[in-house]
């Protein structure tokens, strides 16, 4: 049986580095993103560069191991979930890494345009699920 499609969790990964000039007005430490798709066999890496979208296909390779290689290499990284909720109509907006890792996530707010902003939504959702699986523990105790 296949699992193409369903990925258990993905890993979005932002870059310090800036490849195109106009780039450098974005915060420091988020100039770029990508993302790893992760399910039980297979890492997925989608980094969309300025001339073309690289895609490479790691079996048997722990996301976790991976977010520590990169973390011990000056990205900044947040484990997240990908959404299954994709029949809400895709945002228009210009292709970017921000657009696609979006796109790959199943996120539709349309106020999402920059690292940063992608990064401080991950964060809040992922503090919301925290508190909200704490509180929900800690109800049926």
């Amino acid at each position: 049986s296949s699992n193409y499609g369903q990925w258990d969790e993905a890993l979005v990964v932002f870059s310090p580095e800036v490849q195109l000039w106009w780039l450098r007005f974005l915060k420091k430490g988020f100039k770029h993103c990508f993302v790893i798709l992760s399910n039980e066999q297979n890492l997925v890496v989608i980094d969309p560069l300025r001339n073309r979208t690289e895609i490479c296909v790691m079996s048997s390779f722990p996301l976790a191991r991976m977010q520590s290689l990169l973390e011990a290499n000056g990205y900044i990284t947040v484990r997240t979930n990908v959404r299954q909720n994709f029949t809400a109509a895709v945002s228009l907006g210009l292709f970017s890494c921000v657009e696609m890792a979006k796109r790959l996530l199943g996120i539709h707010k349309f106020s999402i345009i920059t690292p940063y902003r992608l990064y401080k939504f991950l964060n809040k959702d992922k503090n919301m699920k925290i508190i909200l699986d704490n509180y929900k523990n800690s109800y049926y105790i």
